[in-house]
């Protein structure tokens, strides 16, 4: 589903398509500059590169027979739209009662509707304002206590996501808010305060909410906390944001359609990223993904992208290491490292067109002090002339950038980005043969946990 293809520095036969654009120009994808500048352009990685790119058609394969059979639920909620009238009525409801929303969980159950939300003006000017959204995904008394001195309990209302419903964390923070409520309110009417996602069962989160009266709505089983972020887990939030979940879907989809409509791997610009981070891995000894972020609404979306590429890949003494980049904060902080430091790092740098948004930059208001080049700028101008100097300055030192552009930041655009990454990570999970889907080594950390709880009685 790719209409137009631009050709790029000379590198493997399949990078010298580099620049690959959807239909719906949501977002384009450019890796000309991936092996340009090394010793190793026009040689061993590019043609390492082209090998693992033929290799994901196999993938992609996959990823068609999985959609077709609906065996993957994440491939199947792109074009659902059956739940979205009954999630509407609840966002509505929190709406229009509360001022505040507190959602309750950690990892995937938080990170997706985090990075959503961010999308949402500040200061909406819609006729019924959206209430102000809270992510508690830590369990830092202090970070609860400060809370609970912003909010009333009758204005607040509860979103706890468990998939497991046995997650320590949730259910510490869920019993922290019972009893912050119930002094106020009493059982009853804090019930009609807190609504519950997590998977049927007989877990201790389904179990109280049975009890309590909570009113619960059903994880899906088969679908892991971090892709479940076009489910309503992420998108319940969103709606309670005023955020349009349709359109996030309609992006998803969109990507989602790129890849199972592709003749080739070169027409899936999933398929291009999984090949490239996999072989700048191996041929390369890259050790490290980082990921370029230049909007601070997209803070959340590197966190919610280093959870998704570290817990799917980092099995089995595999996988690369995900960094989150702010500028130009980082620029400040980080660059002088990645410049000139060990060159075993592979960046993306995701860019959004700024260029004349924002405040013009007045030197009169300085009493007449010139500012060189940034005299009749606007704050977009220096926005995007440092993305770009970031980028080529990058380039020019040799290390591998692919650029990630958007010309906004859309619902549809960022649900077009987030399956993208999720697509991203299947397909590199099996060039090397890892399961995405699971996450063993966490078990040892939890079951610890709980362990030391149980010895603090004793000591």
């Amino acid at each position: 589903m790719l209409t137009d293809t631009v050709s790029g520095a000379g590198c493997g036969a399949s990078v010298s398509g580099a620049v690959l654009r959807a239909l719906t120009m949501l977002y384009t994808q450019d890796i000309a500059h991936c092996f340009e500048n090394s010793p190793e352009a026009n040689g061993e990685s590019a043609r390492a590169y082209d090998s693992n790119l033929a290799e994901t058609a196999q993938s992609i394969a996959k990823i068609t027979e999985w959609y077709e059979q609906a065996a993957i639920p994440l491939l199947q909620l792109p074009q659902s739209v059956e739940d979205l009238a009954p999630l509407q009525a609840i966002s509505d409801r929190y709406r229009e009662s509360f001022s505040d929303v507190v959602i309750l969980g950690t990892g995937g159950s938080s990170l997706g509707g985090k990075c959503l939300c961010e999308l949402a003006p500040r200061n909406p000017s819609a006729e019924r304002r959206s209430p102000t959204l809270h992510f508690m995904d830590n369990v830092d008394p202090h970070s609860f206590e400060q809370l609970f001195t912003l909010l009333s309990p009758s204005t607040t209302g509860l979103l706890v996501i468990s998939k497991s419903g046995g997650t320590a964390e949730t259910l510490a923070q869920l019993n922290i808010f019972l009893h912050w409520y119930q002094p106020v309110m009493g059982p009853e009417q804090t019930a009609g305060h807190i609504t519950v996602i997590v998977e049927p069962g007989n877990s201790a989160l389904r179990q109280i909410a049975d009890k309590c009266g909570f009113r619960i709505l059903d994880h899906d089983p088969n679908l892991g906390g971090r892709f479940s972020v076009f489910s309503l887990v992420g998108l319940l939030p969103a709606m309670m944001a005023g955020l349009d979940p349709a359109a996030i879907r309609h992006g998803a989809h969109e990507t989602l359609q790129q890849t199972l409509g592709a003749t080739a791997p070169s027409d899936s610009a999933a398929a291009i990223g999984a090949a490239l981070a996999v072989t700048l891995e191996r041929e390369r000894a890259i050790s490290m993904a980082v990921l370029m972020l230049y909007s601070d609404r997209m803070i959340s979306f590197g966190q919610w992208y280093r959870q998704l590429w570290a817990e799917s890949l980092g099995k089995a003494g595999r996988g690369t290491t995900p960094v989150p980049f702010l500028g130009t904060v980082d620029q400040h902080s980080q660059l002088q490292l990645y410049l000139d430091g060990p060159k075993d790092k592979f960046f993306t740098m995701l860019i959004t067109d700024c260029t004349g948004r924002g405040p013009t930059i007045d030197i009169q208001l300085n009493g007449g002090v010139a500012l060189g080049a940034l005299n009749g700028r606007t704050m977009g101008d220096l926005l995007e002339a440092s993305q770009r100097a970031t980028a080529e300055t990058l380039k020019s030192n040799g290390h591998p950038v692919r650029i990630l552009q958007t010309n906004d930041l859309s619902e549809a655009t960022v649900g077009a980005l987030m399956m993208h990454f999720m697509l991203e990570t299947i397909i590199a999970a099996d060039l090397v043969n890892i399961d995405p889907f699971d996450q063993p080594a966490v078990e040892q950390s939890k079951v610890l946990a709980r362990k030391f709880l149980m010895e603090m009685d004793s000591s």
